[in-house]
């Protein structure tokens, strides 16, 4: 599960990361972008920005690698909920970004939609297929945020001792941290049927499993 505007280049692509010490390198022979997804085409439009990839071949999961469950279609989670965003993206939103040398997350709290859609915040660039999350005070702005690198990446949020993960780390300001500007993620809980319709479809048509 991850973001459709990673894949905007016709590449190969492979689930890796070199830095860590309980890495598995596996190659993808399928990747299922939103049909919706028109980004390439109007720049001002990043919804449906979520894609489904298949492996190659099963991961191995172990201690340090392990699922996250996806959460109920259609769930909200409520403003000032903690969660947490992970990657490898830049960590000083430098103009041209640096991957991170170590695995990094982040706690941040969600932003409702009705605050986030607001003229001085993301206006009619956010729609509610996605969730926003980041800090608004002064002293706390400066603290975390997602940033160049970490797209595709998860936002998962603790429910009832379960981790979910609520959302696919979609796009955010310039230079990663701005006012008024919080981290925007794929509401994931908005595309439950896509997803399972997806995986449903692949396995028919290609006759695989997931």
């Amino acid at each position: 599960l991850t973001a459709a505007h990673c894949f905007m280049l016709s590449v190969s692509y492979t689930i890796n990361k070199p830095f860590l010490l309980y890495s598995q390198h596996i190659l993808v022979d399928e990747i299922i972008r939103h049909e919706g997804f028109v980004y390439e085409q109007d720049p001002s439009d990043i919804t449906d920005d979520i894609a489904l990839v298949h492996l190659s071949e099963p991961v191995n999961m172990t201690r340090e690698i392990s699922p996250v469950c996806l959460p109920k279609p259609g769930a909200v989670m409520p403003a000032g909920t903690p969660c947490f965003v992970t990657g490898w993206g830049d960590e000083k939103g430098n103009l041209f970004p640096v991957v991170a040398k170590s695995l990094n997350q982040a706690a941040l709290p969600v932003v409702d939609f009705q605050t986030c859609s607001k003229p001085s915040y993301w206006w009619d660039t956010v729609r509610p297929s996605m969730i926003c999350a980041g800090y608004e005070s002064p002293d706390e702005l400066k603290s975390a945020s997602g940033c160049f690198g970490d797209s595709g990446g998860p936002f998962a949020c603790s429910t009832a001792g379960t981790w979910e993960v609520h959302g696919v780390v979609s796009f955010g300001p310039q230079g990663c941290i701005k006012d008024k500007k919080p981290s925007v993620f794929t509401r994931v809980s908005a595309f439950s049927h896509w997803i399972e319709n997806s995986i449903r479809k692949f396995i028919y048509e290609n006759n695989k499993t997931i």
